[in-house]
Parts: C-alpha cells; structure tokens; sequence
C-alpha cells in the first residue's frame, strides 16, 4: 500500500517577513525607532505582493504591537505615509 502524497503548507513570504520583523516593534523601543524600522521592514517587503495587501499587513502588524496606539490620533495618517513613502523607496526620514 502507498502513502499518499501530502502537499506541503502553502508558505506566503509576507506573512514570513511581517513574522520576522515583529520583535522590531517591541514597546520598549522608542515609537520614532519603530516608525523607521515599519519603513525598512515596508522596503524589504514591497515585491511580496500587491502594494494595498502589503500595506494592510504592515498596518495590523502597527495595531497587533501596539505602534498605532502609541503613536496616537493620527497613528493610521502616520502610518500609511510612511508604509506609501516606503513602497516609492523614498525615505521620510532623511
């Protein structure tokens, strides 16, 4: 009798990369700090997939870690700008 064959779990590299970069994100890091670490995380990750999915995964991923509620009422402002800004590969920052 043969073993059926399994297919292995479908991987999605921006759920790897969001996975990846969350300890970036600790609260214990200054919010200026982790706003710069969403923009590189944004430029590392933009060729993972459409650039609205991108954008609403890094956008849970400031919500799950506590980045939007640190960064106040404009966090969801600050943070599509900078997710935008990152996705150009142009730097907010400098």
């Amino acid at each position: 009798m043969s073993t059926p064959f399994r297919t292995p779990p479908a991987i999605n590299p921006l759920d790897q990369a969001a996975a990846y970069v969350t300890p970036y994100f600790d609260p214990s890091i200054p919010v200026g700090d982790q706003l710069i670490n969403l923009w590189a995380a944004v430029v590392a990750a933009r060729n993972l997939g459409a650039s609205d999915v991108i954008e609403s995964e890094f956008i849970r991923l400031a919500h799950d870690t506590g980045l939007a509620r640190d960064l106040g009422h404009h966090a969801e402002h600050d943070l599509r700008h900078v997710i935008r800004w990152a996705m150009l590969d142009r730097n907010p920052f400098g």
